[in-house]
């Protein structure tokens, strides 16, 4: 089926290769132009901004391009959909409520196509409740690498939860009092290291903003992460094939 307006997804292209930007990383960069012209091509219902890459000039260039476009553009905190993940669920109630407020000051921009998409996103930030089916649907994400996402998260705090007790002398009261007050937190030793090291690989997914989950990575070509890796590769080969050599 041929691609509806093509040229005009061309010529967005355009605009957002000539964005001026001091940080010159080409591959982030072309992932996030593919982000934002599947979502103008219907493909990916909100293109997430400013999470991840959060160069300012880029930024504010999209933006720039979005309102051209009269698109729905709305500015709200991080999701986070780590409750209905069931992610961290072993962390003391105290660490995950100042990490989840440290986590709510972060700003992103959704922007989106259709005006039910936009108040559905609008109510999610607006009540900071959204579920792992919103954010993956949305998104246009693998529910099961959304899931994965958040349990490496809460893996990668319970380390730092960890550092923080063997600091408080294994005094919880005290260590609450310490993260409130933003005492300086640093490993400890080489294995406190390679813990945060290894909490933090990630299998990025081609063609996508999204890493895979363990079972995306064993999977074969019909796991849902390597199935959004195939439409996104042949949407950037539709569209333009040097955006399609800039991630290939």
């Amino acid at each position: 089926m041929a691609l509806q307006n093509k040229s005009r997804l061309r010529n967005t292209l355009k605009k957002l290769n000539r964005l001026i930007i001091a940080e010159q990383n080409s591959e982030i960069r072309a992932q996030e132009a593919l982000d934002f012209l599947s979502m103008a091509a219907g493909e990916k219902p909100v293109m997430l901004l400013g999470r991840g890459y959060n160069e300012q000039n880029w930024i504010k260039g999209v933006l720039q391009i979005a309102s051209d476009a009269k698109l729905q553009i709305i500015e709200g905190p991080f999701w986070d959909a780590s409750a209905d993940a069931g992610a961290g669920a072993k962390l003391p109630d105290w660490y995950l409520e100042h990490t989840r407020a440290a986590f709510a000051e972060h700003r992103a921009w959704y922007i989106c196509r259709a005006r039910a998409v936009a108040d559905e996103v609008a109510d999610i930030c607006e009540t900071a409740v959204v579920t792992v089916e919103q954010e993956a649907r949305l998104l246009n994400y693998p529910e099961c690498c959304v899931c994965a996402h958040y349990h490496r998260a809460a893996e990668y705090q319970a380390i730092w939860l960890d550092i923080l007790r063997r600091k408080a002398g294994g005094d919880d009261a005290k260590a609450a009092e310490m993260l409130l007050n933003s005492a300086p937190l640093e490993p400890e030793n080489d294995e406190d290291l390679k813990r945060l090291e290894a909490a933090m690989q990630t299998v990025p997914v081609p063609f996508t903003s999204i890493n895979a989950c363990d079972a995306c990575i064993d999977g074969g070509p019909k796991a849902p992460a390597n199935i959004k890796s195939l439409e996104g590769r042949k949407l950037a080969g539709r569209i333009d094939k040097g955006l399609l050599q800039a991630l290939d």
